[in-house]
């Protein structure tokens, strides 16, 4: 069959984990999803092979492979591009001579770097969906790719970087495609917001700054929103197909416009759209809002604010331009739990230049928080270098010796090997810390485990009453109850 002859597009979701671990939860593939939809609607056939769900996704590649037009992969930086970069092996090795098309955060945020590599003939950057349908359309008709904007690629030794696309407005964009995913079923999770739940976005992109991230690379801190008659006919759809009774935003953020936060649950309202549903906001947004806008977020289905606290230091909030203090975080925690709302936070420690006493902060922001709500219903991540921005050139200062190359990108772990300023006896202590906070602070989900059994409920009275009195006293020395407990935690029947 001739390039111009094939209309079939196989595009790959890598694992996005090293080894098989407990995940609680299966999420939809997104990535790829959001970029079939216009080849779909262009009268493409469009394979989605999601390797976090698919046992044989090697085999069923190379099956799928061999009659496409080209495969795309998805990526972000971690533990995706290794198994993005075994997949293209594997599909070279095979033979095949199709176009590998590599799109995703890390290849946005490095793709001179990314298209050096002999597995990847051309990287997709930002926003994809047309830039991919564009390229497909090229390499349909049997002509070259190189004209087309928004795409990097080397060749001959030479990179090249063609001219940006402009970002499109997604609502001009078809609905997502969740039905064309194998199983499509096994992607709903029974959680906090409902027994049948499905990830979803209305939005793309993100205003703000922060230097960690890296939404203000790939999308140039532009934000692009779904109506809200477009995100009730998306949602409206997702419960007629697949029964859903809850939705999670993924969206970067989705309280930038109160405006259009409130018309979202209005409509929802009006047609009996009955959803629980949680969504990422940034801290200060909710100080903002009017009483009334939480009352009718909570009758729309609304459980709970998910915000990136990231740090309770108020010098390591300006380092990363993050554009809030601790007061917003602890004033969002206050107006959410007075309007009878969850609200969870992720923290982040470790960061380079990071002191122990500005660490300290951020434990006393994360204790003050768990007082504030009645329980620890946050999170805590230590800090995993991401390219593209100043913590990262930071973090390159000090030690840490940044991959060169999507090969070495591709066996770079944090969490496996940690990173030049943060010592293992830091990790522990970190880890201690937080099960004091686990268990001085048990949250609903610890108390409902706890109810599964005598022994787990005895359990979890021991380890409250230590932990509690601990977090009283500020004492933090000589923890071999935390040593003890876990070996007991252990040593508990599964559930």
């Amino acid at each position: 069959m001739t390039a111009a002859a094939k209309k079939k597009v196989t595009l790959l979701y890598p694992r996005n984990h090293f080894e098989k671990v407990y995940h609680p939860w299966t999420w939809a593939p997104l990535p790829i999803l959001a970029v079939s939809a216009p080849l779909l609607a262009a009268g493409y056939q469009v394979v989605l092979i999601d390797a976090n769900v698919e046992p044989r996704w090697r085999q069923r590649l190379l099956e799928e492979c061999r009659d496409s037009l080209l495969l795309g992969i998805s990526c972000m930086t971690g533990p995706q591009i290794k198994f993005g970069l075994e997949a293209a092996a594997a599909v070279r090795g095979a033979g095949l001579d199709l176009p590998l098309i590599w799109g995703g955060y890390h290849p946005s945020i490095l793709p001179e770097q990314t298209s050096r590599n002999r597995y990847v003939d051309a990287v997709v950057r930002g926003q994809g969906e047309l830039t991919l349908l564009d390229l497909a359309e090229h390499l349909g008709e049997g002509e070259d790719f190189t004209g087309v904007e928004g795409i990097t690629f080397t060749r001959d030794g030479e990179t090249v970087s063609n001219p940006d696309r402009r970002i499109a407005d997604i609502n001009e964009f078809p609905r997502l495609p969740y039905e064309k995913l194998d199983r499509p079923q096994r992607y709903l999770n029974n959680m906090h917001v409902g027994s049948r739940v499905i990830n979803y976005v209305s939005s793309q992109g993100c205003p703000a700054r922060c230097q960690f991230c890296a939404e203000p690379q790939v999308y140039k801190r532009r934000w692009k929103a779904y109506t809200p008659e477009r995100v009730v006919a998306d949602l409206e759809f997702l419960r007629d197909f697949f029964g859903i009774d809850g939705v999670m935003y993924f969206d970067s953020t989705y309280f930038v416009n109160e405006r259009r936060a409130r018309e979202i649950s209005t409509l929802m309202l009006e047609r009996g759209l009955e959803l629980g549903w949680a969504a990422n906001a940034r801290a200060p947004q909710l100080g903002k809002f009017a009483d009334d806008t939480f009352d009718l977020l909570k009758r729309s289905g609304l459980w709970a604010f998910l915000v990136g606290a990231e740090s309770g230091s108020s010098t390591q909030l300006e380092t990363m331009q993050k554009d809030i203090g601790p007061e917003d975080i602890l004033g969002a925690a206050r107006v959410a739990t007075r309007h009878g709302l969850k609200i969870s936070y992720s923290f982040i420690v470790g960061f380079p230049g990071e002191t122990e006493a500005e660490v300290e902060e951020t434990w006393q922001v994360m204790e003050e928080v768990s007082r504030i709500v009645g329980e620890y219903n946050s999170q805590l991540h230590f800090y995993a270098p991401t390219p593209g921005n100043a913590l990262y050139e930071k973090a390159l200062s000090m030690g840490l010796e940044g991959p060169r190359s999507l090969e070495e990108w591709a066996a770079f772990s944090t969490v496996e090997g940690g990173l030049p300023w943060m010592s293992r006896g830091f990790v522990r202590r970190m880890k201690q810390r937080e099960f004091y906070l686990v268990y001085g602070y048990p949250s609903e989900w610890v108390r409902r485990r706890a109810a599964r059994s005598r022994a787990r409920a005895a359990y979890v009275a021991v380890a409250s009453a230590l932990s509690g009195a601990r977090c009283r006293h500020r004492f933090w020395r000589f923890p071999l109850d935390w040593w003890l407990l876990r070996g007991l935690r252990d040593a508990l029947p599964s559930d």
